[in-house]
């Protein structure tokens, strides 16, 4: 652990609609702040830590672009970053409201997430805005190296960091057996498990595609998908289409994911994109094998070959080729889980990373 700087002060955390991984990775930063001697504040729409921890502050941001609603926020942040010595926002949302305060305190913008294509008639204005976040806040903060790489060349590309998201290490709540058992999984068969936000940027329907093409080798292997959102609907009838409702279950959200991720022989990641998806760290720490796309983040932690297996996004035979690899031999893949782990132990440290965003911290009022 690092000496705390001369001047630590009061930090204002800020997010707009988040789910899953961002939101927790906000709480624990927040936590990991405190402990440095900062005074960590949280801001954000009603609920939307999820019951994790109670906001500090409630400013709604809209998903949308009402003006009267960006007004209401705009004059909510206001309020909440009275006496604030540094703002930290997490997302584009967030991020740009936060440059609209006059005055406002230094600002640093993390980037969880790109626009992507499939945003539609609203993507090259998003993307517009989003090259245009260094330009507008003193230090801005990707999650990995492939987010950073999309400020190249822009305005203001040298304020860009990369640091890579804090999480608690994770910690089951019931037993193996009693995780198994709920999912419905029998003695004898392989548990794969996938955990997130029931959306196409996830790549849940491309991996009930590969979930066809292994059953046809691996009939024991049985496949929980664990979470909810807008994509269930599809996804069970996908399921009931490939007459594999005995082979994947949506067993809906968990409230202590871990629990699945420490029972599954396998945990895969089948994104089309992600920033810095924190159940494979997840995953890793707790020394389960990793199959998932190459996408943002993920080649940080897992190595193919070497670590875990990575395939191209979008290629379910692939996909299907890497877990019945992986289940052909499982305590090799026991033995890579465990030089991931240990990898992930020294790399990224959740002790080092909030250090790391300390120091953005201390750059941004540098700057000032």
């Amino acid at each position: 652990m690092v000496e705390l700087p001369r001047e630590v002060g009061r930090v204002l955390q800020f997010l707009g609609p988040s789910t899953g991984g961002i939101r927790r990775h906000v709480v624990h930063l927040a936590a990991g702040l405190e402990q440095r001697g900062w005074d960590a504040e949280v801001a954000g729409p009603a609920g939307v830590l999820g019951g994790l921890e109670p906001l500090d502050h409630v400013v709604d941001v809209p998903a949308g672009a009402d003006a009267l609603a960006l007004a209401r926020a705009r004059r909510a942040l206001r309020r909440a970053t009275a006496g604030v010595d540094v703002v930290h926002a997490h997302g584009l949302k967030a991020g740009w409201l936060a440059t609209w305060l006059r005055p406002r305190p230094p600002l640093v913008i993390t980037v969880h997430n790109l626009v992507l294509p499939e945003v539609g008639r609203a993507g090259p204005a998003l993307r517009a805005l989003e090259a245009a976040l260094p330009a507008r806040a003193e230090v801005v903060v990707a999650v990995s190296g492939e987010i950073a790489r999309r400020f190249s060349g822009v305005v203001g590309a040298d304020r860009v960091r990369v640091v890579a998201p804090t999480s608690p290490l994770p910690r089951p709540n019931r037993s193996v057996g009693q995780v198994r058992a709920g999912l419905g999984v029998a003695e004898g068969q392989h548990l794969i498990v996938s955990v997130g936000r029931l959306h196409p940027q996830k790549g849940f329907d491309l991996l009930v595609e590969a979930m066809a093409c292994l059953h046809r080798s691996r009939p024991d292997a049985r496949l929980a998908i664990v979470g909810e959102g807008p994509q269930e609907a599809d996804l069970r009838r996908q399921v009931a289409g490939l007459a594999l409702d005995d082979v994947v279950v949506l067993s809906g959200p968990s409230a202590c994911a871990a629990d699945e991720l420490a029972a599954a022989d396998v945990v895969v990641l089948a994104s089309r994109w992600e920033g810095w998806p924190l159940v494979v760290a997840e995953a890793v720490a707790l020394g389960t094998p990793v199959v998932a796309t190459a996408v943002g983040g993920v080649p940080d932690v897992v190595v193919d070959g070497v670590t875990g297996r990575l395939v191209a996004p979008g290629r379910p035979a692939a996909l299907a080729r890497a877990l019945e690899a992986t289940l052909a031999d499982l305590p090799g893949a026991r033995r890579w889980a465990d030089g991931a782990r240990r990898r992930l132990e020294v790399r990224y440290r959740p002790d080092t990373l909030v250090e790391a965003v300390e120091a953005a911290y201390v750059a941004a009022r540098d700057q000032r």
